[in-house]
């Protein structure tokens, strides 16, 4: 069998082909896959779609259409949106964030694992209509066009622990297109000319995606080639449906609570299917039920008409434009009250326009797909627009239920690949890929437009990769840009977007031994439509295989232009330190050294210059040993050049080196300033750490800071400040550990027994915005409330107000406007800080305060 899966935001379906029936038509008919799920409590039915919803129950997880309605009432046990999660950077996918709602101990499903429950419930259904597995099918499984690596090569895993084994991926335009094509076969000998340019525009529930696709004609002979496809936006009929919310929200006059909000979301999504679909129906009416016991003598309405949903949906979401507009770029998007990166700007047309500009192409015909187009009047709108641009009409493709066009057209590729029956959409991958070089500079690696199995081999003179110390590439890639070739070398451009980066430890002879090795880089697409990197020795058999890092890479800079250091004086810092560790200058002179070798204050030391240093550190490690000054200032200098632990190419090489001294320990452990200096050194580099290694350190420091059971031993104050601090600087730590560090540190603060160190450590605590950990480890929010209301009585506290009551944007994550008030008033002049998004080193790291962290106490 052919399959062809849409992995859907909103809604799953399955399509397939039986290539028996073959010789029984020209082109075998396509068939929906009836999928049975619950309904109702207890009642199951086949249905052709699957909604990807799933319903934390007390037994069991329920996927579909119950899961969505019950998922409404309690949203704290409903998963949505999983495809949207995959794609977001801005959290580790991997990890058990969902449900986004629930605090951390509700949170039970990664993105991926949310992915495989869908499929998985796909292939069970699969599995019972036909009475095969599904790993024994040919399956093509859809992504947006504008996925990137990262997010392909995730989809790909939830296909695999799904039991999905012969798998191939597909764009959803070229999906939607392949559908058009199945269904009006005969219609395109007729309508399609040569050179002709068709406009995909597809809208689903949480994405927009646009393609172009060309048409060349020969005679009755037609082929289709992708020439353009638009950038990853998140913009959709979610995004219609919480605006909708908001202005039911605004006609009760009262603030809802997350349940009746989450509620309230999904009436006004029935509702506006309802009022798009029937222009003689002139409204719906809305019911919210109360809180608590009180759940229906509680309970509010309010009506919304359909002149308001159409003038929502027509002039903020497809309003009239010209083609030179742009999309309007805001600080933050209006929608991150799903938690999700979405696009500031919900006009549609605008970012179509934007697309089109920068493809330079005219179409000539748009296809519409995509469950926000199922309202005639919407594509009707767009049309309008685009041939307003123009000033010319558009021939209208229409596609049979846009809801299920992709699987559909997933199965028509499916078969038309594997038999040659049909037509294929030539174009392969969506993107150029680069690799970037020294000095600003990028090297083509792979052309846009590269098949699937086509190997190609980037032989550069000069291009070289040192062994057994870190070596980092920088991948960008570009949608528009059409024309270069591998090996074309080039300035890294601004409109590049730039990925995860592919960091790797070239292992080569004596491990101790760094040298340069002469490489070639290959590269491959791979069947399923994932990218693979190599690099080859010139003088060896050796290979080593580049692979992605699917977590965000991150920028650590304060805003500030970095300056500029000669490699003279660079060499010249790490000869000073060389001259400490590995000989007998003093290790008391060793930071005015470099501060006058250098040429700045330590302050304005680079990241790039730092990493320099902190490999001398590490080298000789050995060093500290020579007495208890060496020691202290090794792990002082050394802990200072290697923050935050992470950021620049190399870094996770550097983190390895370091745990190899943490597991060997401290050599003076009786001199109260090198313990200091210890955990110091851990507190600055804990971004750099795993979870694990995170939960490791704060096992050594939990009889200190947290005692149990028996009464604290006595240490030194200073000490014991240092050990809080690392402690909360370990963002990966469970919620409810640093939920029991602050409700210590804010006792303290309620008997007036605190330090401005206590406020810097809530502060890190309690962060709306983190440091380094991803957006899922933020504490719950009504927990962090009840420590501004200690800490806006405490003196000096407005950099921990600040930290806890920053505006994300993100309703899961954000205090309530009445407390965020509340805190304006006490900040005063410091109130705008509330919604910057940039985070000051020194107030991260507290060096700014009289803590033991400030340098110039160790001189």
């Amino acid at each position: 069998m052919h399959i062809g899966i849409d992995l859907g935001t909103t809604n799953c379906a399955l399509s397939y082909i039986d290539p028996a029936e073959a010789a029984d038509a020209d082109f075998p008919p396509i068939h929906v896959l009836e999928i049975p799920q619950l309904v109702a409590a207890g009642q199951t039915e086949k249905r052709r779609t699957l909604p990807s919803f799933l319903y934390l129950d007390q037994s069991e997880v329920i996927t579909g259409t119950y899961a969505r309605e019950q998922g409404a009432l309690a949203p704290t046990r409903s998963v949505y949106a999983a495809k949207s999660w995959l794609s977001n950077a801005e959290v580790d996918r991997t990890a058990k964030i969902l449900p986004w709602d629930a605090q951390e101990a509700g949170r039970i499903f990664s993105p991926v694992e949310a992915s495989t429950h869908y499929l998985r419930h796909l292939a069970k259904a699969w599995e019972e209509e036909n009475g095969s597995p599904i790993a024994e099918q040919d399956v093509v499984l859809t992504v947006p066009a504008s996925f990137d690596e990262e997010a392909r090569e995730l989809t790909v895993q939830a296909a695999r622990e799904a039991g999905i084994e012969k798998l191939t991926l597909i764009e959803e335009p070229a999906a939607a297109f392949y559908s058009w094509i199945a269904n009006h076969l005969s219609q395109s000998q007729k309508s399609l000319f040569d050179g002709m340019h068709v406009l995909v525009c597809d809208v689903g529930g949480g994405t927009s995606d646009f393609t172009l696709i060309r048409v060349n004609r020969e005679g009755d002979k037609v082929e289709f080639t992708r020439t353009a496809v638009g950038k990853h936006l998140l913009l959709g009929g979610d995004n219609l449906d919480l605006t909708l919310a908001w202005l039911a929200e605004s006609k009760l006059n009262t603030q809802l609570s997350l349940r009746q909000r989450s509620a309230l979301r999904r009436q006004c999504a029935a509702a506006k299917e309802r009022l798009l679909a029937s222009p003689n129906l002139a409204s719906v009416e809305i019911t919210v039920l109360g809180g608590g016991s009180s759940l229906i003598g509680g309970s509010q309405k309010t009506t919304l008409l359909r002149e308001e949903v159409l003038e929502l949906a027509l002039e903020g979401f497809l309003p009239a434009c010209d083609l030179t507009d742009q999309p309007k770029e805001e600080k933050r998007s209006v929608f991150r009250e799903l938690g999700l990166p979405y696009v500031s700007d919900p006009a549609i047309t605008r970012h179509l326009a934007a697309f089109l500009q920068t493809a330079e192409t005219a179409p000539d015909a748009i296809l519409f797909n995509g469950g926000f187009f199922i309202p005639d009047v919407l594509r009707h709108r767009l049309s309008e627009v685009v041939e307003s641009w123009y000033g010319r009409k558009m021939l209208a493709l229409e596609n049979q239920d846009l809801d299920l066009a992709v699987s559909v057209g997933a199965a028509y590729f499916a078969h038309a690949r594997s038999t040659g029956a049909g037509i294929i959409v030539r174009g392969g991958l969506p993107r150029t890929y680069y690799i970037g070089l020294d000095a600003g500079r990028s090297v083509c690696l792979v052309p846009r437009g590269t098949e699937a199995d086509q190997q190609l081999e980037l032989d550069l003179e000069g291009l070289q990769l040192i062994a057994n110390k870190p070596v980092s590439f920088r991948l960008y890639s570009s949608l528009s840009r059409v024309d270069d070739k591998v090996g074309d070398v080039l300035p890294v451009e601004e409109d590049f977007h730039e990925h995860a980066p592919l960091d790797a430890v070239i292992r080569f002879g004596k491990p101790t031994e760094q040298r340069t090795i002469p490489v070639k880089i290959g590269a491959r697409l791979t069947e399923v439509g994932t990218l693979e990197t190599w690099a080859d020795s010139k003088i060896s058999e050796h290979r080593w295989r580049l692979e992605f890092q699917l977590r965000k890479a991150k920028t650590t800079g304060s805003g500030r232009p970095a300056a500029v250091i000669a490699n003279e004086a660079l060499e010249a810092a790490e000869l000073a330190i060389r001259n400490v560790f590995d000989g007998d200058a003093s290790p008391a002179e060793l930071p005015a050294k470099l501060e006058q070798t250098i040429g700045l204050g330590r302050n304005s030391w680079p990241l790039s210059a730092i990493r320099r240093l902190s490999d001398v550190f590490l080298e000789y490690a050995e060093g500290r040993k020579k007495s208890a000054a060496h020691e202290a200032r090794w792990l002082n200098l050394g802990g200072f050049c290697l923050r935050p632990g992470f950021g620049f190419p190399g870094d996770d090489l550097r983190i390895e080196q370091a745990r190899r001294i943490y597991a060997s320990g401290l050599t003076f452990q009786n001199a109260v300033q090198n313990a200091s200096e210890w955990w110091i050194f851990w507190g600055r580099v804990a971004g750099g750490l795993n979870r694990n290694q995170q939960g490791d350190i704060y096992q050594r420091l939990s009889g200190f800071v947290l005692p149990r059971g028996k009464k604290q031993e006595r240490i030194n104050s200073s000490l014991l400040r240092e050990m809080w601090r690392c402690a909360s600087s370990l963002e990966l730590l469970p919620n409810g550990v640093k939920n029991d560090l602050g409700e210590t540190l804010i006792n303290k603060v309620k008997k007036k027994d605190y330090s401005a160190s206590d406020i810097w450590c809530i502060s890190r605590l309690g962060a709306r915005k983190l440091f380094y950990g991803p957006n899922n480890q933020v504490l719950p929010a009504n927990t962090v409330t009840r420590w501004l209301d200690v800490l806006l009585k405490a003196e000096k506290a407005n950099d921990a107000l600040i930290s806890l009551a920053r505006i994300t944007g993100d309703a899961a994550r954000d205090l309530s406007p009445a407390t965020i008030e509340v805190v304006r008033r006490a900040l005063g002049e410091d109130a705008h800080r509330l919604e910057s998004e940039e985070q000051d080193m020194g107030r991260v790291f507290g060096e700014d305060l009289p803590s033991g962290l400030v340098f110039q106490n160790h001189e």
